[in-house]
């Protein structure tokens, strides 16, 4: 959105008024596809998930084929919430209504309504949970509480492609961080998409990625000229390689004892980091030895959920050089340290002489969130 000569930022309000969190969660947030875990998080049929997506809570359960399924936590009787925890088995692989006992299989049909009478008219059939959309793509579960917006295929577009090397389906955990942000989640998402900040936040970020000390993401953003002039950039142009010389992966010294994943050509072993961006619900980080990925959620106007994971394959979980805590802590810190200034952004939005910000030349993304934002929301300018 432009006015006069500068381009302004969202207003403030957007980050913290209870009324436009409310829109963002009916226009974005409910009709988006969101990740929700991995495939393997549900080992035997019965085991549920409860998810959290603004007001709305979503079940996800394994069925007795290995299926998985997902509902509105609600009965179709009189509305009543299914499960009150955030994770557990359902007995005798039924869903049953703690208030009056309606029972449902694990793919959400109505089985069973105890003491109906023939003049209830009850058909079974008539009755099943409240679907939601559910698809794996490569080991990662989505959900969509909207699939009629568009479908999965369509939202992972071409971000899908930058992993083509990686094979995701065969990753296993090894690590997770829960972080409660005291954030908006759009506060999250503007940080990760500028390295602007990068400098004077990331320092031992900057010492790995040489091009993020300029403030820029990579070569091919920066000016021409300062592409140029950087003694950084021996071979940016062919490879994009990213890391300083002799580094090779997201480590305290930039190296690791972990095997390569096998089918990785030689632009990604160069690049030694590939992002892969699926707002408003994760990015994956995909390394030479492990990847990793962040999950977002909204819990409320300023504050946000973080889930960060960390994948090897599943031929190394027993690999006698796996050291998770050499593995996660460069990862790990930069999380911290972003945390910490999109806290500090959050307060400061909060001043009533802030009307709204101002974006520069290098924060271009952020401005393409805004406007996809503002495209969302049905508002100008998007």
């Amino acid at each position: 959105m432009n006015d006069g000569k500068y381009r302004k930022t969202l207003p403030a309000g957007a980050y913290y008024d209870p009324l436009n969190h409310r829109r963002e969660l009916q226009s974005i947030w409910y009709r988006q596809w969101l990740c929700i875990g991995r495939a393997d998080d549900w080992m035997d049929p019965g085991e549920f998930r409860r998810v959290r997506v603004g007001a709305e809570q979503v079940i996800i359960t394994l069925a007795e084929d290995r299926s998985l399924h997902a509902f509105h936590n609600t009965c179709r009787h009189r509305g009543s919430q299914l499960c009150a925890a955030d994770s557990g088995t359902f007995s005798n692989g039924r869903i049953v209504c703690p208030y009056h006992a309606w029972s449902y299989s694990l793919k959400g049909e109505l089985r069973h309504a105890p003491r109906t009478t023939p003049s209830d008219s009850i058909e079974l059939q008539d009755f099943p949970l409240y679907p939601v959309a559910l698809e794996v793509w490569r080991g990662f579960v989505f959900i969509n509480l909207d699939p009629a917006n568009r479908t999965l295929e369509q939202a992972l577009g071409a971000e899908a492609d930058n992993l083509a090397a990686w094979p995701l389906e065969d990753l296993r955990r090894v690590h997770q961080e829960k972080h409660c942000l005291a954030a908006n989640w759009k506060i999250f998402w503007e940080n990760y998409l500028e390295c602007y900040h990068c400098p004077g936040v990331h320092p031992d970020l900057c010492q790995l990625v040489p091009i993020y000390r300029e403030g820029w993401f990579d070569y091919r953003d920066a000016r021409p000229e300062t592409a140029r002039e950087s003694p950084l950039n021996p071979v940016a142009d062919q490879l994009h390689t990213m890391l300083r010389p002799g580094a090779v992966t997201w480590s305290d010294d930039g190296t690791t004892e972990l095997p390569w994943f096998r089918d990785l050509g030689e632009r990604e072993r160069a690049a030694g980091m590939t992002f892969s961006t699926f707002v408003p619900t994760m990015f994956l980080v995909a390394h030479v030895d492990y990847v990793r990925t962040v999950r977002v959620l909204p819990v409320g106007p300023q504050e946000t959920e973080l889930n960060v994971d960390w994948y090897v394959h599943r031929d190394v979980v027993g690999h006698p050089k796996l050291e998770v805590e050499r593995l996660t802590n460069f990862g790990s810190r930069v999380v911290r340290e972003d945390a910490r200034v999109c806290e500090l952004n959050q307060q400061g939005i909060l001043c009533g002489w802030h009307e709204h910000g101002v974006l520069l030349e290098r924060e271009n993304h952020v401005f393409e969130f805004q406007q996809w934002v503002r495209r969302c929301l049905g508002e100008p300018g998007g």
